[in-house]
């Protein structure tokens, strides 16, 4: 399929929002509103949406590229709202440029990365991907924060991302940057980890800044 006009992307998913929350007033509502009417003629046209009964639906076209904008959007919105702590007033706005510009692979890489969620932070259903349908579990993401690898586990760091911005000029004169591989020695009264044969001390607040990839021994001896 070829790629949309943004403003007829944002009709599509509006449309599957709606009809998710049963909500099927929609189609009225556009074809009443004077600049939405092109935007609707393009889509109907073009076969994503139909006109039933006086409303508008998405037909199996339609569906499965709406679907493809959700899943962008909620998956955009977990990563930005959960791993790199975007201000919740900031997520939706973002998340919205973020679903018009991914594409299927990159989404994919994402979903594994975060661990294939089930969930936004709203709450809503984040439709699966080729990528869940691999993983008949629920899985935890492949990249976590410090705080969660256990005493005695050896990672890489993947990236760092400070609460305050002083701290990554701290961590990179101690030669805590990504792709540093460490081993974590202790998580009590401090969080000591070993990165180059040297021990390095940071409080908890620092480590939960920290995300890093664990690697298993399999990987290790491979």
């Amino acid at each position: 399929m070829k790629h949309l006009p943004r403003e007829c992307e944002n009709i599509l998913v509006q449309v599957w929002s709606a009809h998710e929350k049963g909500d099927k007033s929609l189609g009225r509502l556009f074809l009443a509103h004077p600049h939405a009417v092109p935007v609707v003629d393009e889509l109907l046209r073009a076969g994503l949406l139909e006109r039933l009964d006086g409303e508008i639906w998405l037909t199996e076209r339609g569906a499965k590229a709406a679907r493809e904008l959700v899943r962008r959007n909620r998956l955009a919105e977990v990563l930005l709202q959960q791993i790199l702590e975007v201000q919740p007033e900031r997520v939706a706005v973002n998340a919205c440029a973020w679903e018009h510009v991914l594409s299927a692979e990159v989404t994919d890489t994402i979903c594994t990365f975060l661990g294939h969620p089930r969930h936004c932070p709203h709450g809503n259903t984040i439709p699966p991907g080729p990528c869940c349908a691999k993983s008949s579990r629920t899985v935890t993401p492949l990249v976590q924060p410090l705080t969660t690898l256990p005493v005695g586990g050896t990672a890489r760091i993947t990236f760092i991302a400070p609460r305050v911005s002083r701290r990554l000029d701290r961590l990179a004169a101690l030669g805590v940057v990504p792709g540093t591989k460490l081993v974590l020695k202790q998580k009590s009264p401090a969080y000591v980890i070993r990165a180059d044969q040297t021990d390095i001390a940071i409080e908890e607040d620092v480590a939960k800044d920290i995300f890093v990839r664990e690697i298993k021994a399999e990987e290790e001896g491979g």
